[in-house]
C-alpha cells in the first residue's frame, strides 16, 4: 500500500454485516482513491489482485447510439 502513500483522498472500505441479534461488525475490505483525473480507484482485499476503476460516464455520440 506505500505506493499509494502520496495520494491526499484514500478512505477505507468496509463490509458491514449484522448478526441474527443486530450488532454490526464492521470488517476492513479494502482502500479507495481519488486519482489525478478525478477518476476513483477501489483495491479490495476481500478480492485479490483486483482492481476497480470508477469513472464518470461519456455521453455517447448519435451515430454511435444509432448502431
Amino acid at each position: 500500500m506505500e505506493r499509494f502513500a502520496h495520494l491526499a483522498l484514500r478512505q477505507t472500505i468496509y463490509v458491514i454485516n449484522t448478526s441474527e441479534s443486530g450488532k454490526s461488525y464492521w470488517n476492513r475490505a479494502g482502500i479507495a482513491f481519488e486519482n489525478k483525473d478525478g477518476s476513483f480507484t477501489f483495491k479490495l482485499d476481500i478480492l485479490p489482485q483486483t482492481e476497480f476503476q470508477l469513472r464518470e460516464e461519456k455521453p455517447v455520440a448519435k451515430e454511435e447510439a444509432a448502431e
